[in-house]
């Protein structure tokens, strides 16, 4: 089976048809839309600038979501009681936190995600880095649990 080239007599034909196949639209591959509204994100960081850093992506990252960042253990145990958290965010190169009382929690909490991550490296612009910014993502593209998680 011969495969058909386009052939031109003359370098005029040749320009017309480029000019031809340059007007036509280019088609745009479609932003995948993720929505993120349903989810509640939890960060526990002790460093306030790594903290507010992380909120700041994370904000940008994952449009619509609930994220709420705070300071201390104590704080992060008091809001594993008041709100309902599907996702938590923490820095295992912290000292302390990989064995606290609140992974420890978070570990038996029905249906929830561990994400951990090194906030050090975290900034904005680096994130908005498509390719960085992919990857981070999918730590949270993970289904949302559907347990129940206080009865």
């Amino acid at each position: 089976m011969e495969k058909e080239f386009d052939t031109f007599d003359d370098d005029e034909e040749f320009e017309d048809s480029e000019k031809e196949l340059m007007d036509e639209p280019l088609e745009e591959a479609a932003p995948i839309v993720r929505d993120y509204s349903q989810r509640q994100i939890l960060i526990w960081e002790n460093d306030d600038v790594r903290r507010e850093a992380c909120l700041e992506v994370l904000t940008d990252l994952l449009v619509g979501a609930t994220i709420k960042a705070v300071a201390t253990e104590s704080e992060a145990l008091d809001q594993l009681e008041k709100e309902d958290w599907d996702t938590f965010v923490v820095d295992f190169y912290t000292e302390g936190v990989s064995e606290s009382e609140f992974i420890k929690r978070v570990n038996n909490y029905p249906g929830s995600i561990l994400v951990a991550i090194s906030m050090g490296p975290l900034t904005l612009p680096d994130e908005r880095d498509p390719s960085k910014t992919e990857l981070l993502r999918r730590l949270f593209d993970m289904e949302k649990p559907v347990v129940p998680i206080h009865g």
